[in-house]
């Protein structure tokens, strides 16, 4: 019952609650970076995912069809990451995965070898559809809102400038705002999506 509760019930994916308590237990464990046996320092990366346009989806082939979708995201996230990372259903249409990488070069690489996978794959009845992706790293002043946030913005960015694509916060060099201001831009962001 216990490991059920942390589970997503549709797609078997952790859940949003998980995704908080296992963030926190990564920064409170100075798991920002770890380290293997003769390997170099690994920095932990927190991606969001997005499903482009998936109202069109649900309002085209009704939301049977859009579960499905949402059901082979899921599986190709979860082909598509070690079992050292965490994948997410984090709500509706947004996937979030916690993962350990050599350096951001290597955290985009995988990214977008998973957003070539989506938009690659035949989808039942939908055909095709693809993703876009933010991303941010780890620091040893992050807190789950801030990290969330800086994540949102990358993907906000990716969803504004033509979707199906990855986006790193760092190259949008936006200045790390520790305190959580800037929730206003976010929404303004949010708001132009739609």
């Amino acid at each position: 019952m216990l490991y059920r509760s942390r589970l997503d019930p549709l797609t078997e994916l952790l859940n949003r609650q998980t995704f908080d308590s296992q963030v926190m237990d990564i920064i409170n464990s100075d798991g920002f970076a770890e380290r293997r046996d003769n390997e170099l320092e690994r920095q932990w990366y927190l991606a969001m995912f997005d499903i482009d346009h998936f109202k069109r989806v649900n309002d085209t082939y009704g939301h049977v069809i859009g579960d499905e979708v949402i059901i082979l995201v899921a599986r190709i996230l979860k082909q598509s990451f070690r079992s050292e990372d965490y994948v997410f259903r984090y709500g509706g249409e947004e996937f979030a995965v916690l993962l350990l990488c050599d350096n951001k070069d290597q955290a985009m690489q995988v990214l977008e070898r998973l957003r070539a996978t989506v938009a690659d794959f035949t989808f039942p009845q939908v055909k095709r559809l693809t993703i876009s992706t933010g991303f941010c790293a780890f620091d040893n002043t992050s807190m789950v809102p801030e990290l969330v946030h800086k994540a949102d913005l990358a993907l906000y960015n990716a969803k504004n400038n033509g979707r199906n694509q990855v986006v790193d916060f760092h190259s949008l060099n936006i200045p790390d705002n520790p305190k959580g201001a800037g929730d206003d831009d976010l929404d303004d962001d949010m708001l132009e999506l739609f």
